[in-house]
């Protein structure tokens, strides 16, 4: 999704990893001072890069997301989606501020023979209230964080290139009920084209408007 929004990207992140793999042979190996320090430099530049730009697409996926997400869940004032960087540095640190702390894990790296750092190893997760939503929010909860993710990155894709993205639901809205699955019908509003496969007769009602093809005796 970054990708389609800010579409030199996927070179940034391409040459990082290339970057990587480079790095991580060099650490398999003898390796001189000015080699090391060449490659952290590399490093550290790249990263600092590719996390500019999932800094920029964070900020408009949550901008988005609270605001959407409040209009299903009106109690749930405080969602969002969090970066969670194996460099514990903030998104936002310099090619400087990277370098350092790859020093202080060189020791590490050399010995177990590749980068412990780097955007390859990042992840993201929900949070409600500050809280894990993987721990802490039922099941629905979990699934509509899903689902609203997907139709930001679907408007925020359609804003940046004029394009209506395709929607593919396999049976999402198993653990939602009639209103919450009217709510999700409501954002979507006949703004796209969505294919829904689903076991719930209910969502017929919710859905008119669609072409709905019910298929019968297939097996599990």
């Amino acid at each position: 999704a970054i990708s389609q929004l800010y579409p030199p990207y996927i070179n940034v992140l391409r040459h990082f990893l290339h970057i990587v793999q480079q790095r991580n042979a060099m650490l398999k190996r003898n390796y001189s001072r000015a080699e090391i320090t060449s490659w952290n430099l590399s490093f550290a530049s790249s990263l600092a890069e590719v996390w500019n730009y999932r800094n920029r697409y964070l900020k408009q996926v949550n901008n988005a997301f609270q605001e959407t997400f409040k209009d299903i869940f009106p109690a749930s004032t405080a969602i969002s989606l969090a970066y969670i960087p194996s460099l514990k540095l903030p998104l936002e640190s310099s090619p400087e501020e990277i370098t350092k702390h790859l020093a202080t894990i060189e020791e590490r790296e050399k010995l177990l023979q590749r980068s412990l750092v780097g955007a390859h190893l990042d992840d993201y997760e929900f949070k409600l209230k500050g809280r894990k939503m993987l721990t802490y929010a039922s099941q629905g909860q979990k699934r509509i964080a899903v689902i609203i993710l997907k139709l930001i990155q679907a408007r925020l894709i359609e804003k940046v290139t004029g394009i209506k993205p395709i929607m593919l639901f396999d049976d999402i809205f198993a653990e939602l009920d009639t209103f919450h699955s009217q709510q999700i019908r409501n954002c979507i509003n006949n703004r796209y084209q969505v294919f829904i496969a689903s076991p719930k007769e209910d969502l017929c009602n919710i859905w008119q408007g669609y072409q709905i093809q019910k298929l019968e005796g297939i097996d599990k």
